[in-house]
C-alpha cells in the first residue's frame, strides 16, 4: 500500500477543490449579472448554481466520510490486525480484513454515485450554453460578434503602431480606451464562454473524485490479494510466519499513507464550506433592476475576484 504518485492527496488536492470551487462560483455570478435582460436565460443560470452547490455539500460529505474512515483504520483497526497477525490467528485476521473491506465498500460506493452527478450536471450546463447561444444569436450576438471583431483589429493596429512608435501617449491612451470598449463588449458577450468554463471546472473536481475512488479500489485490490494469500496458508494448515514480515510491511506502508491521506482530506473537508447559503446571495438579486454602471462595477470587481485567484491562468478579460 505503498504512496503513490498519480495519488490524490497531495498538497495540491485541497487546494485544487478549492480554486475550482471558487472559479465555479464566480463563473456563474458573471453568467448571472450578464443575463439580466433574459429572465428565462436567467432562471436556467440559477437552477445550474444551486445544483452546482448541492454536488458540492455531497462532495464535502464524501470527504467527511473519508476523514473518519482513515481515522478508524489508523487508529484501531490497522494495530489490531497488526497484532493478530504477530500471534498467527487465522480466522480473526480474515475477520478484521472483512471488516476493512466493508469500511471501504460503503466509501467507494457513494464516491462512485457523486461523480455519475457530476458526468449528468456537466452535460446539463453544456445544454444550457445551448440554450443561451440560441437566444443570444436572435437577440444580439451577431452585432456584438461584428463588434469585438472590429475592435480587435484596432487594437492590433494601435500596438503596432506603437512597436515602431515609441513613447506615443495619445496612441497609448487610445489603446486603452478601446481595451475597455472591447471588455465591455466581451462581457456581453462572455456567458457562453463562462458556461464553458464552469463544465471545465466541475470535471476538475470529478476528477479528483474519481481519484478517490481509485484510490479506496486500489486498497481494495492490495486488500484482497493478502486475504488470498492467508487463505492459502489457512488451508495449508501452515502458520503465518511466511507471510508475517510481508503484512507487517504493508500494514505500517498503509498507516504512513493513510496519515498523509487523511490529513489532506481534512485539509479539504472545509473547502467547501465556502459555498455556504451566504456566497449565493446574488442568485436572488434582480439583475434587470441594476443600471449599466452598477452592473458593470460589479462584474469588474467579480472579475478581479477571479483574476485573482490564478491571473497566469485567466484567459476571461
Amino acid at each position: 500500500m505503498a504512496h503513490s504518485n498519480d495519488s490524490p492527496w497531495t498538497l495540491e488536492f485541497p487546494q485544487d477543490l478549492l480554486q475550482s470551487a471558487e472559479r465555479t462560483l464566480l463563473l456563474y455570478h458573471l453568467c448571472f449579472l450578464r443575463l439580466g435582460k433574459f429572465p428565462k436565460l436567467e432562471s436556467l443560470i440559477r437552477g445550474q448554481a444551486v445544483e452546482t452547490h448541492r454536488l458540492l455539500r455531497c462532495s464535502e460529505a464524501v470527504i467527511i466520510k473519508c476523514v473518519g474512515t482513515s481515522s478508524n483504520l489508523d487508529s484501531s483497526l490497522f494495530p489490531i490486525l497488526k497484532k493478530v497477525v504477530e500471534k498467527n490467528k487465522h480466522l480473526l485476521v480474515l475477520s478484521y480484513m472483512g471488516k476493512i473491506r466493508t469500511w471501504i465498500d460503503d466509501i467507494i460506493k457513494p464516491v462512485d454515485s457523486v461523480v455519475k452527478r457530476y458526468e449528468q450536471h456537466i452535460q446539463s450546463v453544456a445544454m444550457c450554453a445551448i440554450d443561451v447561444i440560441q437566444v443570444q444569436k436572435i437577440k444580439e450576438e451577431k452585432l456584438g460578434t461584428l463588434k469585438i471583431k472590429s475592435l480587435e483589429e484596432e487594437i492590433a493596429q494601435l500596438e503596432e503602431r506603437m512597436r515602431t512608435h515609441k513613447n506615443n501617449w495619445m496612441t497609448e491612451i487610445q489603446l486603452t480606451e478601446l481595451q475597455k470598449e472591447l471588455g465591455r463588449y466581451r462581457m456581453k458577450q462572455g456567458v457562453i464562454f463562462y458556461l464553458k468554463e464552469v463544465q471545465k471546472f466541475l470535471s476538475q473536481i470529478k476528477q479528483i473524485l474519481v481519484q478517490l475512488q481509485k484510490f479506496w479500489e486500489r486498497v481494495l485490490s492490495l486488500l484482497d490479494t493478502l486475504k488470498d494469500k492467508t487463505l492459502v496458508v489457512d488451508n495449508l494448515t501452515e502458520d503465518l510466519d511466511d507471510l508475517k514480515e510481508e503484512f507487517l510491511t504493508s500494514i505500517e506502508a498503509a498507516r504512513e499513507d493513510w496519515n498523509n491521506f487523511g490529513g489532506s482530506c481534512r485539509s479539504a473537508q472545509g473547502v467547501f464550506s465556502i459555498q455556504s447559503e451566504d456566497t449565493y446571495k446574488f442568485l436572488e438579486i434582480n439583475t434587470s433592476s441594476l443600471s449599466e454602471d452598477e452592473r458593470r462595477m460589479l462584474y469588474e470587481s467579480v472579475m478581479e475576484k477571479l483574476n485573482q485567484i490564478s491571473p497566469q491562468n485567466s484567459s476571461t478579460e
